[in-house]
């Protein structure tokens, strides 16, 4: 009996001591976080297991609360609620708030590192606009070198080129891919990620554009049957926080911050190759047929890609060539 109340005295205690090891270190300041993708979605991992979870463990003045997805505000009107402070931090794509920041488009066009572009000035350039237009400060682009591939449930046919002719296929697109479906021939359908699959298999849409991580985690390995190579693009995946929340930190805070954030974008990336490869796997156990385009087909093809979200920007945004003179290297063939 003795024993007993030892080993539960022992037990409580253990528990205690991990329930106070979890919680806030006095005095810090607790910021809330949400997601515009899933909580599923790699990406959104990638931002919890790589900023989140680290800088928790890190014991100084600053944590983060973690709150959800898109189960706490819809994609397309997380911006605008972190402009109001509703939170704190939002980890997104750009592309689902792109009427806002059309600059986005400059960030999915990239060829350029992203520790380059924070020597180069293109950092303070994007975070400029985006302290005038989404009333936020760019905390961190992690994920930069995650690309995009074409997906089908049709097989492909290609013009006199080699590249991907789309022109009977309704492909579900997004700000991101509607440039280059388009140009590609398709007719595109405005769709949630979360119908895709629905649409898929109705025959409501023949094809989509998507990183090359996550497909699996919706399912869509069981209905595609073509993927396109190569990717193309950088994942516009940002972690933003509200300016009037950045401005109010400490400096000690900031560093904090930026400490943590130096460390996930160096590891982040290693973490979505990781599950880009585990995901290719799982779609080519699937039978999905990958379609890898070659030469001069594959740099049309990514040219293409390329130019048209240049294009786009250049109609919307006065920091169009200052954007494509810091992100973006012409390819040399």
């Amino acid at each position: 009996m003795l024993i007993d109340k030892i080993k539960l005295a022992t037990t409580a205690a253990g528990a205690a001591i991990v329930t106070i090891a979890l919680l806030p270190q006095a005095g810090a300041l607790e910021l809330t976080a949400v997601s515009g993708l899933q909580q599923s979605n790699p990406l959104t991992k990638s931002f919890r297991e790589n900023l989140v979870a680290p800088l928790n463990k890190m014991g100084g003045a600053l944590t983060i609360r973690y709150v959800g997805g898109q189960d706490v505000v819809p994609p397309r009107k997380a911006a605008a609620a972190l402009k109001r402070g509703q939170f704190d931090l939002l980890n997104s794509p750009v592309s689902y708030y792109i009427g806002t920041v059309p600059e986005g488009y400059a960030m999915l066009a990239s060829n350029v590192s992203v520790g380059d572009i924070r020597k180069n000035g293109g950092w303070e350039l994007l975070n400029k606009v985006f302290n005038e237009k989404a009333g936020s400060q760019l905390i961190a682009w992690a994920e930069a070198g995650t690309a995009y591939n074409t997906y089908l449930t049709v097989e492909p046919k290609f013009d006199k080129d080699g590249v991907p002719d789309l022109s009977s296929v309704k492909m579900r697109a997004t700000g991101t891919y509607r440039p280059l479906f388009r140009a590609l021939g398709a007719a595109t359908i405005n769709m949630k990620s979360s119908e895709i699959y629905t649409g898929l298999e109705r025959g409501i849409v023949q094809g989509f554009g998507w990183p090359e991580t996550g497909v699996p985690a919706l399912g869509l390995d069981k209905l595609v049957k073509y993927r396109i190579n190569p990717g193309f693009y950088a994942t516009n995946q940002a972690t933003t926080m509200n300016l009037q929340k950045w401005n109010s930190l400490s400096k000690a805070q900031k560093d904090l911050l930026q400490t943590a954030v130096s460390e996930y974008e160096k590891i982040a990336q290693p973490y979505m190759d990781k599950v880009a490869k585990e995901d290719e796997d799982i779609l080519k156990k699937a039978g999905v047929k990958f379609v890898n385009l070659e030469g001069k087909a594959a740099a049309k093809y990514l040219s293409i890609a390329h130019g048209e979200i240049w294009k786009e920007l250049g109609k919307r945004s006065k920091y169009a060539e200052q954007l494509k003179a810091k992100l973006y290297r012409e390819p040399t063939m």
